[in-house]
């Protein structure tokens, strides 16, 4: 069965090499020509590290470079009318939040509604771009769309920059859910309940048809919308190393909601204040801003999950935000923020996909947002700072 994967990131790589580990064929979707060359160099291999006893390798991806277009030819392309060479069946996409649209628009019209997007970018606001941008908020007409969330901790291996060599430090697991088409009664209620369970029991899903075993012999107009989900949810799960577990929509919700929060709390944090994540231990100045982010996030995700009909709940109190978020830095002690690599390498950061959008919900809901608004200002300032300083002190 073949995966598309865009995106240059750790965790693409190595849900790579673990399809390709049990003979999935997989197409990495590259950035640069340059960096398809340097994986030829490489001899088209994946190297995944967990201690000096566990060294894998996996061989034979194939590969593509993603195509810039001018007008002429994007006008040309329409969604869901391609040579079926050039189709795509399921696309894994673990870009930067900030990255996706602008990748998406050069591949989008190699999907169809017969597709399966798997998004697992960093932030939230990025499944509702791309309906607005590229489906028309249209969601008969869109792809199916899977939101995940991931909780392995994998990185590049440290002064080599290069993103085939993975250091796999903690097994974690991937939570995939359904974004369901909100007319269409039938899809909802066949994915309602967690089939993940019942796969371990007996070894297959019941939403798999046997027809859908054998898509590739099937022709455009035999493949019916719901066999790529299928065989998605089925072929994933079924990667012991990934622990990916399907879970209804609104489980899925309350995690990536509490994971925004924890995000919009440790990337900014430390990126202003060019610390570790040890940084935000016994530290007061941060505590209280910290402790501010957090009180002011609680009242947003507060209102937005009854907005949503979710029960009441104790996840986004304050202080078990707080808790939960020293807990991370604990474990994480000697590590990084994205954010802060992002702007130590002059590189945008995914601000507007955590706090930017918690200031929209703010909006939204009447609830004032100053200290994400501040936040987000400290770190477009900070980016200034790294980026371009000659620009910043003819600001000032």
């Amino acid at each position: 069965m073949r995966f598309h994967i865009l995106g240059d990131s750790s965790l693409g790589n190595l849900i790579a090499h673990y399809l390709r580990k049990h003979n999935h064929k997989v197409t990495l979707i590259l950035r640069t020509p340059s960096a398809l060359t340097y994986f030829e160099k490489r001899k088209r291999t994946i190297t995944v590290i967990q201690d000096k006893d566990s060294v894998e390798q996996t061989h034979g991806y194939d590969t593509e470079v993603l195509r810039r277009h001018n007008m002429n030819e994007l006008m040309d392309q329409r969604y869901g009318v391609c040579p079926p060479n050039m189709q795509i069946r399921r696309l894994i996409i673990t870009t930067r939040a900030y990255d996706v649209n602008q990748s998406f628009q050069k591949i989008f019209y190699r999907l169809s509604p017969t597709s399966t997007i798997v998004l697992l970018s960093n932030g939230m606001g990025i499944y509702e771009e791309l309906m607005e941008n590229f489906f028309s908020n249209n969601e008969k007409s869109r792809p199916n769309i899977l939101m995940g969330i991931s909780s392995h901790i994998c990185r590049k291996i440290k002064n080599t920059g290069n993103q085939f060599d993975i250091l796999y430090s903690e097994v974690g697991e991937i939570d995939l859910g359904i974004m369901p088409r909100h007319d269409d009664q039938s899809i909802e209620g066949n994915f309602s309940r967690d089939i993940s369970s019942q796969s371990a029991k007996n070894g297959s899903s019941p939403l798999i048809s046997k027809n859908s075993e054998n898509e590739n012999e099937k022709t455009e107009t035999q493949f019916n919308i719901m066999d790529s989900l299928n065989t998605t949810i089925k072929t994933l799960i079924k990667i012991p190393e990934l622990y990916v577990r399907h879970i209804n929509v609104q489980s899925l919700q309350n995690r990536l909601l509490e994971n925004l929060v924890i995000n919009a709390c440790i990337n900014p944090i430390t990126a202003i204040f060019s610390m570790r994540n040890r940084g935000l231990l016994d530290n007061p100045g941060a505590d209280r801003v910290l402790y501010a982010l957090c009180n002011e996030s609680s009242q947003i995700m507060k209102k937005h999950c009854e907005h949503l009909g979710m029960r009441p709940t104790n996840m986004f109190g304050p202080e078990r935000l707080i808790n939960t978020i020293r807990q991370i830095c604990k474990k994480t002690a000697l590590q990084s923020s994205d954010m802060l690599k992002d702007i130590q390498t002059c590189q945008l950061t995914e601000i507007n996909y955590l706090n930017g959008y918690l200031v929209k919900l703010g909006k939204i809901y009447g609830i004032p947002t100053p200290i994400n608004k501040f936040v987000i200002d400290m770190i477009y300032l900070k980016h200034i700072l790294h980026f371009d300083p000659q620009n910043l002190k003819s600001r000032l």
